[in-house]
């Protein structure tokens, strides 16, 4: 009995020993560090191997792109302000369905928009990178709430 637990005691160890050296071995610490940061340029280019340049070029085109994406946001905004007017004021089924309409074609444009932009982040990438961060985020954007800019997730 005496071995049995010596045993035990051994395997369980280098269990341990094996789970920690493959944890630490498979951390990748900058990917880490970006995500409790909430830095999504860092987190990019860890994620996606961004080489400085890349970094760069991402970087401008995601300014660039948060302006229209606030012009968005904001036009998304009015029209739902206007659904719920028209709403309150018991308008007719006609102005209420219009002003319907009109929240629908501007989610459009913006989805439209957040595509176009994650082509033109991809564009950036390495071919394989691009395919890569396609695949995670271009399904992502049909499910898109449009409450506010989204995140890296895209999950507003």
């Amino acid at each position: 009995m005496k071995n049995f637990w010596v045993t035990l005691g051994a395997l369980v160890a280098v269990g341990l020993a094996v789970a920690l050296a493959c944890y630490r071995w498979h951390c990748d610490e900058p990917l880490h560090a970006a995500a409790r940061q909430r830095d999504a340029l860092a987190w990019l280019t860890a994620e996606y191997h961004l080489r400085p340049e890349q970094a760069a070029a991402i970087g401008r085109l995601h300014a660039a792109y948060a302006l229209r994406c606030a012009e968005h946001c904001m036009a998304i905004g009015e029209a739902r302000g206007a659904v719920a007017q028209a709403e309150r004021e018991g308008r007719p089924a006609s102005e209420l369905a219009a002003a319907r309409d009109r929240v629908a074609a501007r989610e459009r444009v913006c989805r439209e928009a957040i595509e176009l932009h994650l082509r033109e982040v991809a564009s950036q990438m390495s071919p394989e990178d691009g395919a890569r961060y396609l695949g995670e985020f271009l399904p992502r954007v049909a499910a898109y709430r449009h409450e506010g800019a989204p995140t890296v997730r895209l999950n507003q």
